[in-house]
């Protein structure tokens, strides 16, 4: 696909005057489109908007024409006639012709139609000749002889009346009237505990049935593969302990944990990592590691010839040294003497911000809103450069074209400050 090329400012301000000439004096977006393709996008480079942009160059901005047929047609005058028709239509289609479902279905002027010339909507159902809606099925209400007649049908009807297996509105009915299901049942000559659903307590032999299982399995024995089959509230409450339930099954218990990967070599290569990195806080994992291992992370360090975090702390604020933070940076982007293309420095300002010249432009926002001059966008240009990156960048492009009245003058400006950098134009 071939790049379209991008004007600079004054080519920019020429065209849409040499356009305007050919055209009665008025641009619009349109027109550059079709007349100047290749100048379309470069409008938007150097001004904030296309009014703008023939503000400069002294054109007035074309009005597009007025649209047609989307006027609104007066609204319609309701009549009892004209809501007598819409109801005999509706009735004539199979339509609803209830409050309800004509509010549901958007028909509101309608219903409030036919209060107001017909008074109300079931009048004007009659003037139209239109069958009232049918009625829902009353809700039954339940009262205290109704509930117990229908738990004793259920009773002759062999139903379960467990109080998960009956019909939930009716153990509601019941929960509401009588206090409890239980009491519902005693009023209608049930036994409460006859009906209820309850497991047997589990005994010793089925649990030890159980742990022979998932053993015979090939699956180690331990907590969470007992948690499946058996309640370990219930092996605890048996045995004492799920090691001891273990033993009785005739198991060796597994006494190390499936996923404990830590050793004393890890832990060790571990802080050496993070002591490199600068990390001196420890993981939860690696603390408790080095607990197990080591009795503290104090002697986890000593174990691999590091210092305490508290005298590695007070060496950095005495040396300046330690990892590049986001305030180390800009303490370093302040200096005058900062060389921008160390390798350290980029890829911290990469991290932290993106890139170096964000990095000092959160510098100079952070202060004060940074001032560009011929200078200084000369000195960033010769930077970027250094650093292998192509154009002006996302930051540098309105100064730029502000100071020098396009990128690529400024670039030409950067090249004959220093000869010897080689600039690339912008993509």
């Amino acid at each position: 696909m071939q790049r379209q090329p991008r004007l600079g400012r004054s080519e920019v301000v020429a065209r849409l005057r040499a356009l305007a000439a050919r055209h009665g004096g008025a641009v619009s977006p349109r027109l550059l489109v079709t007349h100047e393709g290749a100048a379309a996008r470069s409008p938007r480079i150097h001004f904030p908007s296309f009014a703008m942009a023939c503000r400069a160059a002294g054109v007035e901005v074309a009005r597009p024409p007025p649209r047609r047929g989307l006027r609104r047609s007066p609204r319609a005058v309701w009549t009892k006639d004209r809501v007598v028709g819409e109801l005999r239509r509706l009735g004539a289609r199979g339509g609803p012709t209830g409050w309800a479902e004509l509010m549901q279905r958007g028909r509101g002027a309608l219903v409030r139609a036919a209060a107001a010339h017909a008074g109300g909507l079931q009048q004007a159902r009659v003037a139209a000749g239109v069958e009232p809606p049918r009625r829902r099925p009353p809700v039954r209400r339940w009262d205290r002889a109704a509930i117990v007649a229908a738990i004793q049908a259920q009773v002759r009807a062999g139903k379960p009346l467990a109080s998960s297996k009956a019909p939930q509105r009716l153990v509601a009915a019941a929960r509401w009237h009588f206090g409890s299901w239980e009491a519902a049942l005693a009023a209608a000559g049930v036994e409460p505990d006859a009906v209820r659903l309850q497991r047997a307590p589990v005994t010793r032999d089925e649990v030890i049935a159980r742990i022979r299982g998932v053993a015979r399995g090939g699956t180690a024995v331990r907590a969470s593969t007992l948690k499946p089959v058996v309640k370990l509230d219930t092996v605890r409450k048996l045995f004492g302990s799920i090691e001891a339930a273990v033993r009785v099954a005739g198991i060796e218990p597994v006494l190390t944990h499936g996923n404990l990967k830590w050793t004393p070599a890890r832990v060790i290569d571990e802080l050496k990592a993070r002591a490199a990195r600068g990390e001196l806080r420890l993981s939860r994992r690696l603390q408790r590691a080095a607990q197990l291992y080591f009795g503290g992370a104090h002697a986890a360090r000593a174990a691999a010839g590091l210092a305490s975090p508290a005298r590695t702390r007070r060496k950095r604020r005495r040396t300046g040294a330690g990892p590049w933070t986001r305030r180390r940076l800009q303490s370093a982007l302040r200096a005058p003497a900062v060389d921008l293309a160390d390798p350290d420095l980029v890829a911290a300002c990469i991290r932290h911000f993106g890139s170096v010249t964000a990095a000092r432009a959160a510098l100079a926002r952070g202060r004060s809103r940074r001032r560009w001059t011929r200078a200084t966008v000369i000195a960033e240009l010769q930077a970027r450069s250094q650093r292998g990156l192509k154009g002006v960048g996302r930051l540098l492009r309105a100064p730029a074209v502000r100071l020098f009245g396009s990128t690529a003058a400024a670039l030409g400006a950067a090249v004959r400050a220093a000869p010897r950098v080689r600039l690339s134009h912008v993509r």
